[in-house]
């Protein structure tokens, strides 16, 4: 094989110097026309912003998944041992809508969760546990709104939240011979994941109440993408809580 001749290393630089320029420029141009043509579709529609007042009863389960330290057949029991609970969500977003499309962001409290069966504790007693975790939520969601008349319409979401856990808390109820004898708050020496992300979708319907204030009725369903417990410590099982409710946003319009 021949050598490179080494008289043509400057033009080659050269040429790869000059490719690197347009592509460079050619990309500049790209980004130029994509902000003109963006901005052109926000000033030919009208910009919807919005305050709102948020209020999600909802129904929590579970996804429970075992570790190495234990069998298939202790987390079996575990499964069948749980059931879900009751829950809400509260909170205070801002929306802004383009045309068809939107976003919504905001600040969350959520309580989830998760309960137990009764079970025998010793000769005719028997107890259940309530599980309680409480997060401040951090969403970000994307709209598609349909507009159906002048002061109605519909829209699908599909979003992302992070998830702070603040604190979890379980709380023991004792029954004796069908009637419950006291409850408890037990010791947890559990290690929380301290931030979880979760998947959020749904479908809604708004309602324009006047030109200052709207109502919206959503179904949501949202996935916590992560287990509850951090993965690096002592446990036998991990939780990926669900959540199954009824949005309300009550909104205050302005343009």
């Amino acid at each position: 094989m021949h050598a490179p001749d080494q008289s043509q290393a400057p033009l080659v630089g050269h040429f790869a110097a000059r490719l690197r320029y347009r592509a460079k420029s050619s990309g500049m141009r790209f980004l130029l026309i994509c902000f003109l043509l963006f901005s052109t579709l926000l000033s030919a529609q009208t910009l919807e912003r919005s305050f709102g007042l948020e209020v999600a009863p909802h129904y929590n389960q579970r996804r429970i998944s075992g570790t190495n330290n234990i069998t298939f057949t202790q987390l079996d029991r575990i499964d069948s041992l749980e059931t879900g609970s009751a829950g809400y969500v509260l909170g205070l977003s801002y929306e802004s809508r383009v045309d068809r499309i939107g976003y919504t962001t905001g600040i969350r409290y959520a309580r989830v969760g998760y309960a137990t069966l009764e079970q025998e504790s010793g000769q005719q007693t028997t107890f259940s546990d309530r599980v309680t975790g409480h997060y401040l939520s951090l969403p970000f969601e994307i709209n598609f709104y349909q507009d159906v008349s002048e002061k109605d319409r519909a829209l699908f979401l599909l979003g992302v939240a992070g998830q702070y856990h603040l604190g979890t808390r379980t709380r023991r109820t004792s029954f004796s011979d069908g009637g419950e004898t006291g409850s408890e708050v037990l010791a947890d020496d559990a290690t929380y994941r301290p931030v979880v992300l979760s998947f959020i979708t749904g479908i809604g319907y708004d309602r324009k109440l006047s030109s200052d204030w709207a109502i919206r009725f959503q179904p949501t369903f949202q996935f916590f993408l992560n287990g509850n417990l951090r993965p690096d410590t002592d446990i036998l099982a991990n939780r990926n809580y669900y959540q199954v409710g009824l949005r309300v946003v009550v909104r205050r319009l302005f343009i």
